[in-house]
């Protein structure tokens, strides 16, 4: 393309007019020829963000030809679509850009190694996860809490002994291993490892060891002090006396939380639940009502039609799902008098339930 028309094409990138922007920046992101590629290198190094995400979204289709050095500064740009187009133009490059972040993670300026072991975490290249474990070892705690977060991205049990071994860093760096470690396979040391951390002084720490240890969080944290932990711990617990005693406890968020695992589980908690429906939380109300819908025995059917007067929509809802379960003529002829609401949501969950009830006759 010739200089002038290339010229023209960027400076309707720049106009305020929406539709000539996006048909300029398609245009200039078609372009293959290498007249091309001189215009676009050149329009690149002015300092304006918008010109620059289209340049870089257009050297996309050049990435054979290109030294990848000389892009590196724009993963640390400080405008997000910047950074975006330019981390798409290294995924697109191949191994050629991943030694390009390598060696950017060795830089002297700590904003070019930032950048380059956040793109590495995003590539999920093998020969970048050598890199990144060294990261996780720099003085540099910003370093390190990137390059641990990026590591938790990979799969490969490899990265697992960093992980674990981040436990011991500064808050961060010990947030950012344990979302990592998350859903993983561990050996019984490595959960022990993650169990010492049931002990960390920060709640939030505290309830990411329980998300990574899973079904396997010890019951007695019923007793934490952080609401945070104790709903955490409500989500991942099998454990039927743990869930009983979370059902009821002060926190609305907890029982909450607690009744929706019951549901999940599908367990028959009839007494945990049964007074729940009368709590004063409309979240806790809902969840239990759901939770019931499991239930065979009669005293539910009472007490779920007793909740179809609700004054929140909800958990109405919520009890002609779980009465649609359990069915019954004294349910059919409940959701029959419930559907008549002014609430057309409402009024079709209902219709959905009385139809699931009557297929049960």
């Amino acid at each position: 393309m010739k200089k002038s028309a290339f010229d023209d094409l960027v400076a309707a990138v720049r106009s305020d007019d929406s539709a000539r922007q996006e048909y300029a920046a398609n245009k200039i992101c078609s372009l293959k020829d290498p007249v091309s590629l001189s215009h676009i290198l050149s329009t690149l190094k002015e300092d304006d963000p918008l010109t620059q995400r289209v340049m870089l979204w257009a050297l996309r289709n050049y990435s054979a030809d290109l030294d990848y050095a000389l892009y590196l500064s724009y993963l640390s740009s400080e405008d997000l679509g910047v950074r975006e187009a330019a981390l798409m133009l290294f995924i697109d490059g191949g191994q050629v850009a991943v030694d390009t972040l390598v060696t950017g993670v060795s830089s002297p300026d700590m904003a070019t190694q930032y950048a380059s072991v956040q793109a590495l975490g995003q590539f999920r290249a093998p020969a970048a996860i050598p890199t990144l474990i060294s990261a996780a070892s720099s003085s540099e705690p910003d370093i390190r809490e990137i390059a641990v977060m990026s590591l938790g991205i990979y799969h490969d049990q490899v990265v697992v002994p960093t992980l674990i071994s981040a436990l011991s860093d500064l808050p961060a760096v010990r947030l950012a291993a344990l979302s990592g470690l998350r859903g993983r396979q561990l050996t019984q040391n490595e959960l022990s490892a993650v169990a010492n951390v049931l002990t960390d002084e920060r709640e939030d720490i505290r309830a990411a060891a329980v998300y990574v240890l899973d079904a396997l969080t010890p019951g007695r944290l019923t007793a934490d002090s952080s609401p945070y932990v104790r709903r955490a711990l409500a989500s991942v617990t099998a454990e039927v006396p743990v869930l009983t005693e979370l059902c009821g406890d002060p926190d609305h968020s907890v029982r909450s939380v607690a009744a929706e695992s019951v549901r999940k589980q599908k367990l028959n908690l009839e007494d945990t639940l049964l007074p729940l429906l009368s709590d004063s939380v409309p979240g806790v109300r809902r969840a239990a009502a759901s939770a019931l819908g499991n239930s065979k025995r009669p005293d539910v059917v009472p007490a779920l039609i007793a909740c179809l007067a609700d004054p929140k929509p909800g958990i109405r809802a919520a009890a002609a799902a779980s009465l649609g379960n359990i069915g019954g003529e004294a349910v059919i002829q409940a959701l029959k008098e419930a559907a008549n609401t002014n609430n057309p949501i409402l009024a079709g969950i209902i219709k959905n339930a009385l139809t699931t009830a009557e297929a049960k006759k």
